[in-house]
Formats: structure tokens, C-alpha cells, sequence
């Protein structure tokens, strides 16, 4: 259904649809990212404006609702229209928009929006092609379903803050609320994928997003590393599991993160760059020996690198191929020469802050540009002509729906996957949930990652086929360009300029097939200085501010965040950029180039903070759990070995209950805690004094026993908790339990997004390598047997 806006038709990717935006707070840039890609979204908020207006930081310090920076990072290319929800002939406008939209967006609690006549069980039979995606803290079923909860929530009970940051101090949120984003990502994600279905059946259907889920998903793995390895992950601090992957003191006191995760890398580092006796002995390259011997490693790059300023390092590295990078804080990344040479940051102008700058889009479409087109809108700026629109004439026919049987959404696309560690083989998976065909393209030349007892390579390589190509070979190069001729995805995660060395740029495939949808992830983008650069996940959290940013105030830098999650990041852009361009593709038979750099992905997330420097000259700092807009908000110690639950309380009622819960102790009623800005003023007292309580209970007694009363309370959950977690069981397709053929079983998280009537799944185990050659060389290439044998013997196909 073509959106009857003003909306330009074909001006993205998604130029053609209509979103009606229900958010409120933390679901708001779903539809953002949906406007972005050109869909015509319209922000449907209180005539008092949405409660998203009131978030800080503001500009200038100066609270209004067109002034949070947040709110204006998270509304941008909207339209805003001003509906009284208590009013039924404003209700009603509400329900005329929805018949009119191809995509409904919601972060209400469950059944909140029901009980307005709302609910997609309602608005289903009227408009029978609405998607309607729905993002809360816990999903649509399940135990916990009517379990309260923001960021601080998602993170504690999704996995990631009980193994991320400093060991010698509570576990600690992201900043900036960019886990929520995260969750909105897969929500845009599931609905594109759920759009991709609809074409087919004609019909939309309920996209459930569980915060919590997708929190499971963006970490490493550790749910699978518990239930297959006994392992519990715990917080690192200022070590790593491996020597040589760490963030480093430089000479001139900056930082600079070094990720040696091979045998090469780290064979460079200590005889080209450290010339080191020790560590250039025979015996220190396998990683047996770099994780036993962690510590010792460490220590002597530690010395090394105190010699040694943070740019020469980087320099002299990347030269001989070692991944080092800078650490940069917001500001820097800001103003680097890298981010500065890729026009990243771009000028935007809003009728009461002026012109800022803020950063650009997380990938860039070569045919379908990701753009700025409005500044989010004042409260109800377009009022009159939503209203009118809703109310002219009667509503667009629903789609019909066609006699295509029930299938999985994303059935009959095949991907060649030419993806190495993270980032490409999550975002290839994803597609995979959905019905893809991917074909993982391995070769014997790489260092392989399918280690016996560790469950890494299964976690990331489910639904899949493997062929095994080497695109060394000449007729290696030709196999690989036959395979992507007889695919409509390609995606690639090397760095910049390695595809069009194997004869296999875009261009080149292009030139044979002008419907070819291409995805490259090159860590750091094929423009800029850096575009050469050796580089991994963690450091993408380095170079964007990340590592700045994430941790408590005190506590050094070197014990700050230092996981993978930008590859998580990139991977769900990745898959989201895909699905875009098969949706252009669809309306007009034209394929494109997308490319999804994880540095900008990375980034897009982090632009509150970038916001902060550019409007108001800050450099955004470490803060801890610290939160301006709730109090307590903060994890408390709990009865057991680093046992935690997270608190977050966001009103009065809220504070009330959980006084009550506590017994109404008589430090409660204490005039220092009387109100929100009292309690955020006083909130290492407030602290102290939560955590006595807390500290006689178990996490568990203490999620419960909030959670009974109203009170937004988590766990902050180990692998052992995921595993244990009995909503997560509960959950359809949360949990995927897999009979691996080399592996055995091993339990693993589960669907990101939940599709409820196409669902997808999960649980199709990783293969052996090489295992569907004879499928991929036969059926799909056509190969005869005795051409088969032959280039196996020549060792093209190996």
C-alpha cells in the first residue's frame, strides 16, 4: 500500500510505505531508522508532546520540549500530529491512520494499547497488511511479560553488564540508552522482514520485540559458552581471556587497544614491532599458549607500549599489519582526521536550536541514499494535513491477499556469504532465521575457527550451507563469481579493496548482473586514512568513544567496556541495509551497493554524546549507571558470589511501591529522598542504603518481589542465569537447542525478532565445511561430476 502523504515516492529505499509512530520513549528510533531509509513516518504524541521531549542532555542546558537532544536525535524525518488518546473522535483519527500505513510501531506495555481499541488484534481485521511491530521489556508472552523496565532492565536481565567492564566493581550499563537503540534496530529489521512476507501472502502480521532478547543476542555469546563450555563469563577488568587483546597506556598518556587474535598478527607484533626476545621464541603464537600465558603477555606489551606514543604505535602496526588503534573519547572521534575525511558528521538545521552537526547515516546505499530530509517536528507541527489525510475519503483498500501457501518470509533469496568472525557471519545468520539460503563461501588457507569444545563457530553459523572455494586460484575466483551470479545476496566483511583484489568488486559483479544487491562491511569504511586498517570489534568500540564512555567514573580506562558489540551492530544494519535493497529491488528490478562500515554504525548509535560536544562543547565522561531521570537506578549487591539486581525507578508511585516492599524503612521517609531530584542529588546515600536491603536477598527474591509490587527490577544475568531463565524457555523460538553434528548439542540463543505467524528459526545446526559442495558445484552451478573432481584435484575447490 502506497503511503498518500508527502512522502516522495521513490526518494529511498522505502519511499513507497507509511509509518504510524506509537512510541514514547525508548522504541522512537525504530521508526527513525525506517524514516531514514524514506518511508513517510508520522509521530502520533500527546498534545502535551511526547514524554521522549523531556529527556537530557539539552541544548544549552536549557529544558524544553524542542531542545532534549535525544528527542531530536530520535525524530528526525517524522511528522508529528497531536491526538488526545482519552478522546475517542481523536482515537478514531488514530485508527484511520493505521488502515492507511504499511507499519504500526508501539512500546507500550503489553495490552496498554489494547484497551484503547489499539491493540493489533483490533487494527489486524481492518487493515489486513499493517505490520504492526511491538518493542517491550520482556515481549508480548512469557512469565515476565508485564515485567517493567527500561535500558538499565534489558541490559541486567538480557547478559550483557554481569561480564562487561571492571571486576572490581558493580557491573554497569552502556550509556546513552544505546542498547535500546539496539532493539530498535531489530524491530525496523523485523518489520522489513515481515514487509518481505507480505509481498508474497498479502498480509501483515504482529512483529514481537523483546528488549531483554536482543540483549541476549548482543553479547558473546555467553549463554552457549555456559550451557556447552560450564564456563560462567565474568567481568574482565583490566585482563582479557587472551594475551595481546587489551587496551594499553601509551608514552604520551594516551591509549591504544591492540587485538592480536591469530598466530600471524601476534608473530608480527613480537618481531616487527616489540622485537622482543622472549615472546619471538618459538612456542608463544598458538593460542593455547597466549591464553594460558596471558598475564606475562600482557605485561610486556604493557612495558613496551609505556615507551611509545598512542599515533606512533598505531602507525608502526598498521604498517606491518597488527591491529592497534587509537582510544579516542567522544570529541576526538569527533574531530579525527579519519572521521573528518569521511564527511561522517553533517550539518542539520532545527527551527529553535539553529544549525548543529550531528552524525551521519550507520550505511550508505548507492542508489537509495539513507538521508536527512526534516528536523524532528515541534508537537503537532503537522496537525492539520495528518488529520486531514486520515479523514479524507475513505482508507486505502487493504492489500488483497494471494494464494501464495505460508512460507518462511524470506524463502527463496540466496545469499553467498564471503564473511569471516563476527559481524558478516551474525548478519548472514539473521537472514538465515528467515529462510534464506545462505551459502558460506570457507577455504583451508584461514586459521580455523571451528575449535573443538568451544562453541563460537556453532553460535554464529547456524542455518547455513558451507562450499569451499579457494579464491586464490584462478578458477577459485571463477567458481566464486558463477556462485554470486546465481545469487541475489552478496556480503562480504573484509577490509576495504579485498574483494576487488579476488576479482570480485561490486562493479565487476554488477556489470554481470544488474540486479545484484551487494553488502560490504569493511570495519573502518572504504574512504579515510584508516580505510586500510587491520581491525576487530572491540576496537571499533575504541576509536567511536565507546570505551570513553562506558564504565564508572573512577575506575581506569583499561578496565572499561572492551567487548565485540559493534559487530553485533553491524550485523543487523547489514541485514537491515539487505532487506532495504531487496524491497528497491522488488518495485523497480534495480540492485545496489551497500556498505555498511562498523565504525558508522558504531557511531550512529553513540550520537547523543557526539550531540552533547557539537551543541553544548562537552566532552562526554564515564557516569556509571548514573541517571538523571530516575532514582534509584542502579544495580545493588545481593546474597551470593557477584550476585546483583538492577533497580530503576521512574515515578512516584514507583518509589512508593518499592519503600513498601522494603518495609518502609525509616531512612525512607528521610527529607533528603523526598523527591526525584532529592534522590538524584543524594544518590550515593540513597545507594548504600538500598543495597543493606538488597543485600539479605537473592537477585531472583529481589526482581520478584519489585516485580510483584510495580517496581522496574532485573537480575543481572549470568550465562548460567540465561540458561536458567524461565521465561526465555518459555518463549517460542527464544531459546534454540541444537544437535550439532561435530559439536553434540548446544543450547543457543534464539529467534532476535519474533514474526507470530511466519516465525522463522533458529535452530538449523552450523555445517561441516565443505559439507553441500556437492549441492553448490551440482545443482546450483551445474556442474558435472567428473568437472567437480577436477577442481578438486587443482585445488580450486579445497
Amino acid at each position: 500500500m502506497s503511503s498518500d502523504g508527502n512522502a516522495a515516492e521513490g526518494a529511498g529505499a522505502l519511499g513507497h510505505l507509511r509509518v504510524l509512530d506509537l512510541t514514547g520513549g525508548l522504541g522512537q528510533m525504530c521508526a527513525r531508522m525506517l524514516g531514514d531509509l524514506g518511508a513517510d513516518v508520522i509521530l502520533v504524541e500527546s498534545p502535551e508532546g511526547s514524554p521522549a521531549r523531556t529527556q537530557p542532555p539539552f541544548a544549552g542546558d536549557v529544558p524544553g520540549p524542542d531542545r532534549s537532544l535525544p528527542f531530536l536525535n530520535a525524530n528526525r524525518n517524522k511528522r508529528s500530529v497531536a491526538l488526545d488518546l482519552t478522546n475517542e473522535r481523536d482515537l478514531a483519527r488514530v485508527r484511520a491512520l493505521a488502515q492507511r500505513s504499511d507499519i504500526l510501531i508501539e512500546d507500550s506495555m503489553p495490552d496498554t494499547l489494547a484497551a484503547l481499541g489499539l491493540g493489533y488484534e483490533t487494527l489486524g481485521p481492518l487493515a489486513p497488511g499493517l505490520v504492526y511491530v511491538s518493542i517491550t521489556p520482556f515481549g508480548q508472552s512469557g512469565p515476565h511479560r508485564d515485567y517493567k523496565g527500561g535500558d538499565l532492565i534489558a541490559e541486567a536481565t538480557g547478559g550483557v553488564m554481569f561480564a562487561t567492564g571492571d571486576d572490581e566493581l558493580p557491573p554497569v550499563k552502556a550509556p546513552y540508552d544505546i542498547m535500546a537503540q539496539m532493539a530498535c534496530m531489530h524491530a525496523a529489521f523485523g518489520a522489513l522482514v515481515a514487509l518481505r512476507e507480505r509481498s508474497s501472502s498479502g498480509r501483515g502480521q504482529h512483529v514481537d520485540v523483546s528488549r531483554q532478547e536482543v540483549l541476549q543476542y548482543s553479547q558473546n555469546g555467553y549463554r552457549s559458552v555456559f550451557a556447552y563450555e560450564n564456563i560462567i563469563t565474568r567481568r574482565p577488568g583490566k585482563h582479557t581471556r587472551t594475551g595481546a587483546v587489551n587496551t594499553f597506556l601509551c608514552a604520551d598518556g594516551g591509549y591504544a587497544n591492540l587485538s592480536v587474535f591469530n598466530a600471524i598478527h601476534f608473530s608480527r607484533l613480537a618481531t616487527e614491532i616489540m622485537n622482543h626476545p622472549v615472546l619471538s621464541a618459538p612456542g608463544w603464537t598458538t593460542r593455547n599458549v597466549r591464553q594460558e600465558k596471558q598475564q606475562e603477555i600482557d605485561s610486556y606489551v604493557e612495558e613496551y607500549f609505556s615507551t611509545v606514543e598512542r599515533d606512533e604505535i598505531v602507525e608502526r602496526g598498521q604498517r606491518v599489519g597488527v591491529p592497534v588503534v587509537p582510544v579516542l573519547s567522544p570529541t576526538e572521534f569527533v574531530h579525527h582526521p579519519h572521521t573528518v575525511a569521511r564527511g561522517f558528521f553533517e550539518d542539520l538545521a532545527h527551527p529553535v536550536i539553529g544549525t548543529y552537526r550531528a552524525p551521519g547515516p550507520p550505511f550508505t546505499m548507492s542508489a537509495t541514499p539513507v538521508s536527512y530530509r526534516m528536523p524532528a517536528p515541534l508537537v503537532g507541527e503537522h496537525s492539520r494535513e495528518v488529520v486531514a489525510e486520515a479523514t479524507a475519503g475513505t482508507a486505502d483498500a487493504p492489500a488483497p491477499a494471494r494464494s501464495a501457501p505460508r512460507r518462511l518470509p524470506l524463502q527463496g533469496i540466496r545469499v553467498a556469504d564471503f564473511t569471516r568472525a563476527f559481524a558478516g557471519s551474525i548478519a548472514t545468520m539473521l537472514l538465515g532465521y528467515f529462510g534464506a539460503e545462505v551459502v558460506k563461501i570457507e577455504s583451508a588457507d584461514l586459521e580455523d575457527s571451528r575449535s573443538p569444545g568451544q562453541a563460537t563457530f556453532p553460535d554464529l553459523q547456524r542455518n547455513k550451507m558451507s562450499c569451499t572455494i579457494d579464491t586464490r586460484k584462478e578458477e577459485g575466483k571463477a567458481l566464486a563469481r558463477q556462485l554470486v551470479s546465481r545469487s541475489d545476496v552478496v556480503i562480504d566483511n573484509f577490509r576495504a579493496g579485498v574483494m576487488e583484489r579476488m576479482g570480485l568488486s561490486y562493479d565487476v559483479l554488477q556489470a554481470g548482473r544488474g540486479d545484484l544487491v551487494m553488502v560490504s562491511m569493511p570495519g573502518m569504511g572504504s574512504t579515510g586514512p584508516f580505510k586500510d586498517f587491520f581491525t576487530y570489534g572491540q576496537q571499533i568500540l575504541g576509536m567511536t568513544g565507546l570505551v570513553h564512555t562506558w564504565g564508572h567514573a573512577d575506575s581506569p580506562l583499561g578496565a572499561h567496556a572492551k567487548i565485540p558489540f559493534p559487530d553485533y551492530v553491524a550485523a543487523i544494519f547489514s541485514a537491515m541495509g539487505a532487506l532495504a535493497a531487496l524491497e528497491h529491488l522488488e518495485r523497480t528490478g534495480r540492485g545496489q551497493h551497500v556498505e555498511v562500515a562498523q565504525i558508522d554504525g558504531a557511531a550512529h548509535l553513540n550520537a547523543v554524546a557526539y550531540l552533547d560536544h557539537t551543541v553544548n562543547g562537552r566532552d562526554a565522561q564515564a557516569r556509571g549507571n548514573f541517571s538523571e531521570t530516575h532514582a534509584p537506578h542502579d544495580v545493588y549487591p545481593c546474597q551470593g558470589i557477584d550476585a546483583w539486581c538492577a533497580v530503576e525507578v521512574d515515578t512516584e508511585e514507583e518509589w512508593q511501591a518499592l519503600t513498601r516492599v522494603m518495609g518502609e524503612p525509616a531512612w525512607a521517609a528521610d527529607e533528603r529522598f523526598a523527591t526525584l531530584v532529592q534522590r538524584v542529588a543524594n544518590k550515593e546515600e540513597l545507594d548504600r542504603n538500598i543495597g543493606t536491603w538488597t543485600a539479605g536477598l537473592t537477585p531472583l527474591q529481589v526482581m520478584r518481589a519489585l516485580q510483584k509490587a510495580g517496581v522496574p527490577a532485573g537480575i543481572v544475568a549470568s550465562g548460567e542465569d540465561l540458561h536458567l531463565d524461565v521465561h526465555l524457555w518459555a518463549r517460542p523460538g527464544a531459546v534454540a537447542v541444537v544437535d550439532h553434528p561435530s559439536h553434540g548439542v548446544i543450547e543457543h540463543h534464539g529467534i532476535n525478532v519474533h514474526l507470530l505467524r511466519t516465525p522463522g528459526a533458529a535452530d538449523r545446526p552450523s555445517p561441516l565445511k565443505g559439507e553441500h559442495n556437492d549441492y553448490v558445484f551440482g545443482e546450483v552451478l551445474g556442474l558435472g561430476r567428473d568437472e567437480i573432481d577436477r577442481l578438486v584435484a587443482s585445488g580450486a575447490i579445497r
